[in-house]
């Protein structure tokens, strides 16, 4: 069923004074009524999407293929730091590695020795080196850099055979000890998915973090083997212009959720982008001409945004905003489209009241 019922806003005047004693005709004249800037069926579809979680509905709304609140499981990729409980262990991340139709040399994350198997192994355990495009690599308009990882195309038992033989391979030839037991430990813990299919080389994707501060970047595969980790969410275009506005829509909001002086909610997923949805900045929903605007300054921000690592990505976002003037260009465009109470309550999506110190 569609409505077209309007709906109103009614608040007391200021310069009135109120009465307890007052009859219901009266009252009127103490109040100021102003129709609300949306109709019923434009306030109420954002709450069915948010709680009913449509996704599919989301990304047609947006213009988009589709939406992935979250992208693949990976446990271990930097491995564990050192606790009381447990000891520190290897990450199937790769610090460096090197093959040909004879072997197979790699060195995984937080171990000082490198290991050398038959390259034959590799397809015994179905083994490939992925890109991974990881939470702690992305600032706005940037991705430092992907993150070669060590997978296995047929799940995680695979995964933890290959490890398993590769440790047996070169244990005689291991100079320090820490190597074996933190290579048994991440036996143990590894994880993965028992599919792990990457992104279409063909399409284009804008990719944010999950948690906190969801600063955002758009970029097109440039390898079959580009995939996205779990603390990510992703969305994915056919339109090159589409993921670029965007890119740049999302940065816009972490940035107003930092200048009004608001923190952000802990776990994020899908909800920047109902908050773009809901803000009005959905690709529908703008001109023509400040689309192509948007879209041409976020091409130069990806440019230009430096490629370093801050504390915290609202760091990211202040130093972005106060060194480039195609920022703050792109912030007084859209607020310029952007109503005050749609942007309100986008905010109230993705962000709390008060004032957090760190991301």
């Amino acid at each position: 069923m569609s409505w077209s019922t309007e709906l109103y806003v009614v608040s007391r005047k200021q310069d009135i004074g109120y009465r307890k004693s007052l009859e219901l005709d009266e009252i009127k004249e103490f109040l100021e009524i102003r129709q609300y800037s949306k109709n019923y069926d434009e306030y109420i579809k954002p709450n069915i999407l948010y709680f009913t979680e449509d996704f599919n509905e989301l990304a047609k709304e947006l213009n988009v293929n589709r939406i992935v609140p979250m992208g693949l499981y990976i446990r271990g990729i930097y491995g564990g730091e050192k606790k009381k409980e447990k000891k520190m262990y290897a990450g199937i991340a790769l610090h460096e590695y090197g093959h040909d139709d004879i072997r197979f040399k790699f060195r995984l994350w937080r171990v000082k020795d490198s290991l050398v198997v038959p390259s034959d192994l590799l397809k015994k355990y179905s083994i490939k080196i992925f890109n991974v495009v990881y939470e702690g690599e992305i600032n706005p308009f940037k991705l430092r850099r992907y993150v070669p990882v060590i997978l296995s195309e047929t799940g995680v038992a695979s995964l933890k055979s290959f490890l398993q033989k590769a440790l047996e391979l070169n244990i005689d030839i291991i100079t320090h000890r820490d190597t074996v037991d933190k290579i048994k430990i991440l036996v143990d813990e590894v994880e993965q998915p028992n599919n792990v299919t990457p992104l279409d080389i063909d399409k284009y994707y804008v990719a944010y973090r999950c948690d906190r501060a969801f600063a955002a970047f758009a970029f097109k595969p440039q390898s079959s083997n580009t995939i996205i980790e779990s603390h990510v969410a992703y969305i994915e275009t056919s339109n090159e212009e589409v993921a670029y506005y965007y890119a740049a829509t999302l940065n816009y909001l972490a940035y107003k959720v930092i200048q009004v002086g608001r923190s952000f909610i802990r776990h994020q997923f899908a909800r920047p982008l109902l908050a773009v949805y809901i803000a009005g900045l959905a690709w529908k929903d703008i001109d023509e001409a400040t689309r192509s605007k948007v879209v041409e300054l976020s091409k130069i921000l990806h440019e230009k945004a430096p490629n370093r690592e801050y504390g915290n990505q609202k760091v990211a976002l202040k130093d972005i905003a106060t060194r480039f003037s195609e920022f703050k260009m792109l912030v007084k465009l859209l607020d310029s489209k952007v109503d005050r109470e749609r942007l309100e309550d986008a905010l109230n999506i993705v962000s709390g009241k008060g004032v957090e110190e760190e991301e």
